[in-house]
């Protein structure tokens, strides 16, 4: 009895050790999402590394939203590709273009000219609705056409659920959009470089073409400049647009580089908690735990030796003069560098396995040729791939290739093809030839009788 118990006690024993034991591994495993900040003040948040799509928050992506300012980063965008290489256009303002615009202004009147260049410097970097409207005209000719346009541009770039009324996200029941909508547009325009330059300015001086003064224009987009707000300021953040209606609360679209990350953020649907503007709040903590927590990480270098490749007719000879099979190193054809928590121990937490396209190659082989590929992982998760290339050249056997050429060729279907067709017709031949000679003979036969 006393023996049993005492097993019985050992096992309790190495159970609970092992327990222990796997719970601190859990514990001590890295996570992408560990210290995320709290995203309670906005209904709808995204965030994510663009090099690598990972997603590390998607808050409501598909809820029907009010787009607020948002709306003119399509109206930037549009204006941008219309004018192209022609931003110096001048563009007389209307009354028309001034009679539906509220809002924030870059105080434009009847009569004045200025280029379709300062007007997109309003819109995107400042956020005036009256350039909006004055694009609308200059590029449409009507601000139904341009709304037009921008819901023909909407549904080319996949974003079904946006529908626009005006160029400026002014609050209107029938404007909605989505989170994931709003991630597809801002894509679009990331893509634009200009766009991206101007609503990166922190202040724009804007002169007119026609006599009046300059107007200094600050962005509203208070990661970037703290004209409007002050404390949101953040050094990583670049573009793309920022602003605040009833309807749509407090908003703001940014990208962030981080050493050799950059990120995607986007906050919508935010409040004002106390003194707190809550989509530049958040905007500002989620850069900031991207910068101090995730990254890329370097696991292999390159030229890292991988496998060997066997290659076929390029034999080689021993000292002893015998043939010996010919192998091709393959190697990384560039640094891996895998985007991880930087508290993960990437030797223990990260894994490889690598894949060929053949088995076996065929020589001539040259330096560089890509044969295959080497995938990392992380958490079960493949977080970077690198091109295997083979380390140098392998020169062909000729002989040995003619010898193969030649078996190939004798062996091929239509080599094949083409004797059958040949033994097919040798054999209808050999049997009309047979047929003829054995009814000659007959004949000769029945003559002979005669």
């Amino acid at each position: 009895m006393k023996k049993r118990f005492f097993i019985r006690a050992i096992c309790l024993l190495l159970l609970s050790a092992a327990l222990i034991l796997s719970s601190l591994v859990s514990a001590g495993a890295s996570s992408y999402y560990d210290g995320l900040p709290d995203v309670s003040h906005a209904k709808n948040v995204y965030f994510a590394n663009l090099e690598t799509g990972k997603v590390l928050l998607n808050k409501s992506p598909d809820i029907p939203i009010a787009p607020a300012s948002t709306v003119k980063i399509m109206t930037g965008l549009l204006a941008l590709e219309h004018f192209a290489d022609k931003l110096d256009t001048p563009v007389t303002i209307t009354e028309a273009m001034l009679s539906a615009s509220e809002g924030t202004s870059m105080r434009l009147s009847e009569g004045d000219v200025i280029s379709a260049e300062e007007l997109i410097y309003g819109v995107v970097c400042g956020g005036c609705n009256d350039a909006a409207y004055a694009l609308a005209y200059a590029v449409s000719g009507s601000v139904g056409g341009f709304v037009n346009l921008m819901n023909q541009r909407a549904d080319t770039l996949g974003a079904d659920s946006t529908h626009y009324t005006n160029p400026t996200g002014w609050d209107d029941e029938k404007m909605v959009t989505t989170l994931s909508d709003t991630v597809r547009i801002a894509k679009a325009a990331l893509k634009n470089e200009r766009y991206m330059e101007i609503s990166s300015a922190v202040s724009r001086k804007t002169g007119f073409i026609s006599e009046k003064e300059e107007y200094t224009l600050n962005n509203r987009n208070a990661l970037i400049s703290s004209y409007y707000a002050q404390g949101y300021t953040n050094k990583y953040a670049e573009g793309m647009i920022a602003g605040m209606t009833d309807r749509g609360g407090y908003c703001v679209v940014t990208k962030a580089t981080i050493a050799e990350a950059s990120y995607l953020c986007v906050v919508m649907g935010a409040d004002e908690n106390g003194d707190t503007i809550s989509s530049f709040d958040i905007a500002n903590k989620l850069i900031t735990y991207a910068a101090y927590n995730l990254g890329f990480v370097s696991v292999m270098k390159e030229g890292e030796y991988i496998c060997d490749i066997p290659v076929d007719f390029a034999l080689t000879q021993t000292k002893k003069g015998e043939q010996a099979e010919s192998v091709v190193y393959a190697v990384t054809a560039s640094e891996a560098l895998v985007y991880i928590p930087l508290s993960a121990d990437a030797e223990k937490e990260i894994s490889y396995e690598y894949y060929l396209y053949e088995d076996t190659l065929t020589a001539p082989v040259y330096e560089g040729e890509r044969v295959g590929g080497v995938d990392f992982y992380y958490n079960g998760e493949i977080v970077a791939t690198v091109p295997l290339v083979t380390y140098e050249d392998v020169e062909a056997n000729s002989f040995t290739l003619k010898i193969d050429a030649i078996r190939k060729l004798i062996t091929s279907r239509a080599a094949i093809i083409s004797l059958l067709s040949f033994l097919i017709i040798f054999a209808v031949w050999f049997y009309f030839f047979d047929y003829k000679k054995r009814r000659k003979k007959t004949n000769m036969i029945r003559y002979k009788n005669h």
